[in-house]
């Protein structure tokens, strides 16, 4: 870029320059579409700073439909800095679905989208696939209106599908989980994946990344969710008390496991993949006569277990990585409920708490 000279009358290069009625000019960077201060003239220090900043940014990528089309706009949110910030797992769930908003109606205008057109692409889905579809639509909608292409959001007022009422992944019992001890060793692999899902209550997609590098000087391990973005904290070298014979049978598999930058690996010691640590283990509960579990079971399980031995809310909340309070206060007031049905003389017995029954 040539030398610029204040009062200069200058023309930055990748400026477009609109003239609206009236005279006043308005400025974009052409690579990044970004607008530019248009009060102010182009040699000023504070538009040179903006141009600059616009030419270090990466160009929106080109996009196949023309301006103004929602296929535009699903390409334009694909490549926004709202969409990079989705986690990981979640982001490639809603690019699938935006993918596939972009492939049917691509050729169609944002300004023209109406809520009716998005409930007849939802209307043929299965409610599961109906659910994300919506989320997607929502994300478009609300990134189309502050980016000012359109007045408001299409998807504000369209009600996703009801999904049918089903109780999920099956919970772990305390019979569960001795079953499946007693199937595999300690030092097995099997029984590594198990004694570490079933202490920090991890999904799969995390489980997967755990490793010793993630336990922090202050005895806990803190690792960023794929799925929220959210930090769990999991008590590492230590445990409250009436926990900390759960937490042993997880350091006697450490023990005799061989160190390596996760926990979870193959046969060749190399980092299993979600899709296949998830077939692998539920191919292992089989194999202890547990066909119906897997291995998000083990997090209600941990849920269940944090409030039956009287975590504190903000406890589970922290371990487990939730972002709101409903989903834990459910399990503390299932644990409240069994209490009082139970009688508090019927106490939890720390020493072998393994020998309750499915109720």
């Amino acid at each position: 870029m040539r030398r610029i000279v204040r009062g200069e009358r200058v023309k930055l290069p990748r400026v477009h320059r609109v003239t609206k009625p009236g005279g006043a000019v308005h400025k974009y960077h052409r690579r990044t579409r970004a607008p530019l201060p248009s009060d102010i003239p182009e040699d000023h220090p504070d538009f040179i700073a903006a141009w600059t900043a616009e030419e270090a940014r990466k160009p929106v990528p080109k996009s196949p439909h023309a301006e103004g089309t929602i296929g535009a706009g699903c390409v334009a949110y694909l490549a926004s800095a709202s969409f990079a910030g989705l986690g990981t797992s979640y982001r490639a769930v809603i690019r699938r679905h935006v993918e596939a908003i972009r492939l049917a109606g691509g050729q169609g205008r944002m300004a023209d989208l109406r809520p009716r057109h998005i409930e007849a692409n939802i209307e043929t889905l299965l409610p599961s696939v109906a659910q994300a579809r919506m989320k997607a639509w929502r994300k478009l909608g609300a990134f189309w209106r502050v980016q000012g292409w359109v007045t408001a959001d299409p998807a504000g007022s369209v009600r996703s599908q009801r999904l049918p009422a089903t109780p999920g992944h099956p919970e772990w019992q305390p019979e569960d989980v001795e079953r499946f001890r007693a199937h595999w060793p300690a030092g097995s692999p099997q029984r590594l994946a198990f004694e570490l899902l079933q202490w920090t209550g991890a999904r799969a997609s995390d489980a997967v990344r755990l490793g010793p590098g993630m336990v922090r000087a202050n005895g806990l391990m803190v690792f960023r969710q794929s799925k929220t973005g959210v930090e769990a904290m999991v008590p590492w070298t230590h445990a409250p008390a009436d926990l900390e014979w759960q937490r042993q049978h997880l350091v006697t598999s450490l023990a005799q496991t061989t160190k390596g930058l996760v926990f979870i690996r193959t046969a060749s010691g190399k980092p299993r993949s979600i899709k296949a640590f998830s077939s692998w283990f539920s191919g292992a509960a089989s194999a202890a006569g547990l066909g119906d579990l897997a291995a998000h079971g083990l997090r209600k399980y941990r849920m269940n277990q944090l409030a039956e031995f009287g975590a504190g809310v903000l406890m589970m909340q922290a371990w487990v990585g939730h972002t709101t309070l409903s989903e834990v206060e459910r399990y503390t007031r299932r644990a409240q409920r069994a209490k009082a049905v139970l009688g508090t003389e019927q106490k939890q017995n720390p020493v072998n708490p393994d020998r309750r029954r499915r109720n």
